[in-house]
């Protein structure tokens, strides 16, 4: 069942909009864990597998690898269409992003 909007006012979808942008921002954080876990799992499985480490930290760092390269691809792809959504909703809303990044002015 769909959330009816078809009532909200100009306020209702920018509020909706920062809610939705501040849950952005969360996932971001997330996102740069996963970018992280795939350093992390690269750098632990060649350390293992070429560096002396052992098979053990090889095996480690590919499962590492593996979880941070999923984690970062759905949360990519999540954000990714987020973004599209607030914009929807704000360009629903009547509000013109760029017109506050011209340079020099308001």
């Amino acid at each position: 069942m769909a959330l009816d909007t078809s009532n909200w006012t100009r306020e209702d979808l920018v509020r909706e909009a920062k809610l939705q942008t501040d849950a952005i921002q969360r996932l971001n954080v997330w996102l740069r864990i996963g970018y992280s876990l795939l350093a992390v799992g690269f750098l632990v499985g060649y350390w293992g597998f070429y560096g002396g480490g052992g098979a053990g930290f090889g095996v480690l760092g590919v499962a590492l690898l593996v979880v941070g390269a999923v984690m970062s691809v759905v949360l990519k792809v999540g954000t990714t269409n987020a973004k599209k959504n607030v914009r929807a909703i704000l360009d629903a809303a009547g509000v013109d992003l760029e017109a506050g990044f011209k340079k020099g002015g308001k």
